[in-house]
């Protein structure tokens, strides 16, 4: 009887502080609610600057800015959904790096996301599914200033009360489990001033997003900041002026059909002996068979993408390991992918500026969402090059060159096949669909490559862009005007 009492005392003693705890952090978050306003769904708009993230000309450089005439924001909190329609402008002549540039004129970007799917729509083109984009948008509408405590409150959250620059301030701490690690700072007011945010980056593992909330005004019973700022791996992402908030608006953000039936999927094409095109999604690789072993040219976007492309290569040509993953440059879609190669033994061969950022970022911990590299617990080799490699083994030779002069990135790299007479490369070159009429003023990218080609005296007879379709290279000469 004793025994049984004393247990019981024991288990009220180390459950009492956490329901008190539970408590606290009820009544703080309840708090916050009442005096920043409760709301299902929200529109705001308004106007300022943002930045290509993971798109600079090369590591350590901030990411490309665009001036934004209009930014509108719709979220739904209980779908969860939101959508993001953008007109931006090139911030500065000149300006170097990817993620649109060079942009001429405006350009309108809807970007959204509904439970599972994502997508986009650029200008008056169909909307294209976007599956690498969905956990980043879901972690952007659940750290705006009202998602974060709808979040906090569904996820455990404790607070902490503490002083930060002679302010008192609570910190709401919790955990999305598999998706976030969530801090954020309430001030006196209740009004939620900063969210410092992590999620694992394919490329940068565990990533800091810092997002702080200044000036809130009034709108219609709700307090909502008309300052956002954001940073992501320590360079800007987001500079915004809210001029309209609209509370409770109806926010109704219906999935595509071709959105909602699409999944990762690689296609095959069989190019030449030993040499296949791996199609299917907005990203594409190519297969180089050698005698022992297999080059895979590029591996993009995330886990999933990199685990279905090396799924098909084994199916294509099994019994023989992947030993390179050649990298067209480090721009984040094109490299998200390398860690999943990793994980399978492959060594990555890039230019050679990117080598000690691969080292350090592959290295980086990847706790809060553990990807295939982590998971493998093995570390990255690198191999850099500077203007010229080549890979061959006797029979089939694959030649590796720095396309120099270009403006979207320092090291990019494009990969020529000369038994085969192809050409691979990534972004600098997406061709347009058929019988599109070539625009008035060529591309200085588009004209840089087919100078490279020139002056490499490169016998071409068909493209592999890393985007879009495989077209001879006549159409690129016709695109710019160089067709004799």
């Amino acid at each position: 009887m004793w025994k049984k009492l004393i247990f019981m005392l024991v288990i009220l003693c180390v459950l009492m502080p956490r329901l008190g705890h539970g408590q606290e952090a009820k009544a703080v978050l309840d708090s916050v609610t009442k005096a920043m306003g409760d709301v299902k769904s929200l529109q705001y708009a308004g106007s300022g600057a943002n930045f290509a993230f993971g798109q600079s000309v090369a590591p350590g450089a901030p990411w490309p800015r665009f001036n934004v005439k209009s930014y509108s924001r719709m979220v739904n909190y209980d779908t969860p959904a939101m959508r993001d329609e953008i007109v931006r402008t090139q911030a500065e002549p000149g300006a170097r790096g990817g993620g649109g540039i060079p942009l001429a004129g405006e350009q309108r970007q809807n970007l959204m996301v509904s439970g599972t799917q994502a997508w986009n729509q650029i200008g008056e083109n169909p909307p294209a599914p976007a599956l690498a984009a969905v956990a980043d948008r879901l972690h952007q509408l659940w750290i705006t200033p009202h998602g974060v405590i709808k979040a906090a409150m569904k996820h455990n959250a404790t607070v902490q009360a503490q002083t930060e620059g002679g302010k008192k301030m609570t910190t709401i701490s919790f955990m999305v489990p598999g998706q976030l690690k969530v801090k954020a700072l309430v001030n006196e007011r209740n009004l939620v001033e900063k969210v410092d945010s992590w999620n694992t980056n394919p490329v940068l593992g565990d990533m800091l997003t810092e997002t702080t909330y200044a000036d809130y005004k009034d709108f219609g019973g709700v307090q909502f900041p008309t300052k956002i700022m954001q940073k992501q791996g320590g360079f800007p992402t987001l500079e915004l002026t809210v001029s309209e908030v609209k509370p409770n608006a109806p926010v109704d953000v219906q999935v595509p059909d071709n959105v909602r039936q699409a999944s990762v999927k690689v296609e095959t094409d069989k190019i030449a002996d030993g040499v296949w095109y791996l199609t299917g999604g907005t990203h594409h690789s190519v297969l180089v068979e050698m005698n022992d072993h297999l080059v895979v040219i590029e591996g993009p976007q995330d886990d999933a993408r990199a685990t279905a492309v090396i799924a098909e290569v084994k199916k294509t040509v099994p019994n023989k390991p992947i030993k390179y993953v050649v990298n067209s440059h480090q721009h984040f879609d094109h490299t998200g992918g390398l860690g999943a190669f990793i994980a399978e033994g492959a060594t990555v061969i890039t230019h050679d500026g990117n080598k000690a950022f691969f080292e350090q970022s592959f290295a980086a911990p990847r706790t809060v969402q553990p990807d295939k590299l982590a998971q493998s617990g093995k570390k990255a080799m690198v191999e850099g090059m500077q203007d010229k490699r080549v890979l061959s083994d006797g029979t089939r030779t694959l030649e590796l060159y720095r396309i120099q002069g270009t403006i979207h990135d320092d090291g990019i790299i494009m990969a020529y096949l000369p038994k085969e007479k192809l050409l691979v490369e990534a972004d600098v070159y997406t061709p347009a669909a058929p019988n599109t009429a070539p625009p008035a003023q060529p591309s200085p990218l588009q004209v840089n490559l087919y100078d490279n080609i020139e002056r490499l005296k490169l016998t071409v007879d068909q493209i592999l862009p890393l985007h879009g379709r495989k077209v001879p290279l006549t159409e690129l000469q016709k695109w710019i005007g160089k067709s004799s």
